[in-house]
């Protein structure tokens, strides 16, 4: 299982690029696997209110992630389907380096 995101931020000449939305969705997903506020997966994914507007719905929608009313607030949980996303991900990442 993927534990972090098994691809660099950064292009084969050294520029910086943009990430790919599939490493966006990784690593929210990897992050959430033990559950996770919006504020805190925000920061640790380094997303935009914008994009966490974009994703997590997304990702909820999908069925790859899953919102839970608790006592401390919103938390986002990585689902056995998104598991699998995971699971499948990193073989292809495994496939291309």
């Amino acid at each position: 299982m993927l534990t972090r995101s098994v691809f660099p931020p950064w292009r084969v000449d050294g520029a910086r690029s943009r990430r790919d939305p599939f490493i966006i969705i990784s690593d929210i997903l990897l992050l959430a696997t033990s559950g996770v506020k919006k504020t805190e997966l925000m920061c640790k994914v380094g997303l935009s209110s914008e994009q966490a507007q974009k994703y997590l719905p997304l990702l909820s929608k999908s069925e790859l992630l899953q919102e839970s009313r608790e006592k401390k607030g919103i938390v986002y949980r990585t689902t056995k389907k998104g598991k699998s996303f995971l699971h499948i991900f990193e073989e292809v990442a495994n496939m291309l380096g």
